[in-house]
């Protein structure tokens, strides 16, 4: 009897949280999964970006092979420029790619970051309720979206519209928002099951976006820590999260209620979920005090700035957020070819940009900060020689360690990633040098360290969610014993570790391994 693959992804979710929803028993059936096979957590990639995620996963790679930081405002190596990366410079084949070659069938629903391409061996839906899409609404085969459509009905949440109700304090607004969420993971499950009963499969894999969305724009109104939060939210919303991950559980129930004994159930997310406090605002004037940027550096440490200038592109880009209405600018955006919108908004936004004229200078990402040595030899107006490189790495990590939060006193940065010494790959390049991990604890409104002084400034950032670098996993089913060891399980192993479950071998490409989750290495039979 062959094995196959049922893999469900509540986007976003901290181990904690899982925890918590087994012991209080709200999530009775992932509790059932637990106890009868493997649970732990899941190291992510979102130290690098969110936006290496799903290649990451749907890979078995890390983003110095697979090509994708952060998609959505990717610096294009070779030049100062930003663009929008989507699912095609993916430069590593999906797991499902692997499966269609050895004649395995696979359904992919809402996985981040992909498009339906013909050498698909099954069905995918991509961009049909997903946070963030990064490719327009569109199934394979082709008719299977309108089949949807006239069937189930579209997903409550246009892909877009969500943003409306970032950092909402509004009753109704936040009420609305609830209702679509939970409504949306209804649909979805009954979109997944028909497939699952209507169309053979070796692997599915499903993702639940509404765990994304709610992190992202509504973690204010269950945090009495957080500035937005309102105490009018705790009576109507204070177990909001609660009822959220008691539904997604109800929906894993339904999916794997009445599945065959050769299944492999997989429940894992992509990242954990943490406040959205972070510096990434304040890192340019950083490296122009430090001599890096374009900026006067090197001022007295014993002198304290003004509030920061606001000149980087992120601040703009809320600015034209906060002028222009949200359907002002969708309508923009439709009167425009796609490829020239994503291009040339971008080049205004970035346009003021003095990258060309700097040592280093940050990059746009969304929680960590990300920085780019400008060199020679890989940039055309390299500043920094090669055999400078590392040096200036070690010197910018050890400045960067020494900020704190002046509000706090305490270490406002948790780690440096050198990311081209950790991860090397052949598109390491389109990755930024150095990664930022900010602490978490409190709002960061400004920096100070002996040699930077204090540099200030509001985050212009909404979203009061943000990405931690830790999910979890559950696996249960055909062959893995209960309590099966799960230290140090990555996010890149789980590609693998599909493919070692239906019976083919992961080979040496990728950078994930088949997990230990059975009694013996061999593949199950």
């Amino acid at each position: 009897m062959s094995v196959r693959v049922l893999a469900l992804s509540v986007e976003t979710a901290s181990p904690e949280a899982i925890d918590r929803g087994c012991a209080d028993r709200f999530m009775p059936n992932l509790s059932a999964l637990r106890e009868r096979g493997a649970y732990g957590p899941l190291e992510s990639v979102s130290n690098i970006s969110s936006g290496s995620i799903w290649p990451s996963m749907y890979t078995g790679c890390m983003p110095s092979k697979h090509g994708i930081a952060n998609f959505h405002m990717h610096f294009v190596n070779g030049t100062y420029h930003i663009d929008r990366y989507g699912p095609n410079q993916v430069m590593r084949p999906a797991v499902w790619d692997h499966l269609a070659k050895a004649g395995k069938r696979s359904i992919v629903m809402d996985v981040p970051l992909t498009r339906p391409h013909p050498g698909m061996n099954g069905i995918m839906i991509s961009a049909w309720g997903v946070e963030g899409p990064a490719w327009r609404r569109q199934t394979h085969p082709p008719n299977l979206l309108s089949q949807l459509d006239r069937q189930f009905g579209p997903y409550p949440l246009p892909n877009d519209d969500y943003r409306r109700s970032i950092r909402s304090t509004e009753l109704d607004k936040v009420r609305e928002l609830r209702d679509i969420l939970f409504n949306g993971m209804r649909l979805k499950t009954r979109v997944l099951k028909h497939l699952m009963k209507t169309e053979p499969w070796d692997l599915v894999l499903g993702v639940f976006s509404e765990t994304h969305w709610a992190d992202h724009v509504m973690y204010h109104v269950i945090d009495p820590a957080h500035p937005d939060y309102r105490p009018v939210f705790k009576e109507e919303f204070g177990s909001f999260f609660e009822d959220l991950f008691a539904l997604q559980d109800d929906c894993i129930g339904g999916l794997i209620d009445g599945i065959d004994d050769d299944v492999v159930v997989l429940v894992f997310s992509g990242s954990g979920v943490r406040p959205s406090y972070y510096g990434n605002h304040l890192l340019p004037d950083v490296l122009d005090r430090l001599g890096y940027g374009s900026g006067p550096g090197g001022l007295p440490a014993n002198e304290a700035t003004a509030e920061s200038a606001k000149t980087w592109s992120y601040y703009r880009i809320r600015q034209i957020q906060d002028t222009v209405s949200t359907p002002v600018i969708m309508t923009l955006k439709k009167l425009a070819p796609t490829r020239l919108w994503e291009k040339w908004t971008r080049r205004l936004i970035f346009a003021r940009e003095h990258w060309a004229d700097s040592r280093a200078f940050c990059l746009p990402n969304d929680y960590c900060g990300s920085i780019r040595i400008n060199l020679d030899g890989r940039e055309p107006n390299g500043k920094v020689r090669k055999d400078e490189y590392d040096a200036v790495c070690a010197e910018l990590s050890s400045e960067l360690l020494a900020l704190e939060n002046p509000d706090t006193g305490a270490p406002a940065v948790e780690a440096v990633l050198n990311l081209r010494e950790l991860y090397p790959g052949e598109h390491a390049d389109r990755l930024p040098d150095l990664s930022v991990v900010w602490s978490d604890k409190h709002p960061i409104r400004a920096l100070r360290s002996p040699r930077v002084g204090t540099v200030r400034g509001e985050n212009p950032e909404r979203r009061p969610g943000a990405h931690s670098n830790v999910g979890f996993l559950t696996a249960a089913g055909r062959g893995i014993r209960a309590g099966a060891p799960l230290e140090n399980a990555r996010l890149i192993d789980l590609a693998p570790t599909v493919l070692h479950a239906i019976g083919i071998d992961p080979g040496e490409e990728m950078d994930g391994r088949p997990l230990p989750l059975w009694d013996r290495v061999a593949v199950p039979n």
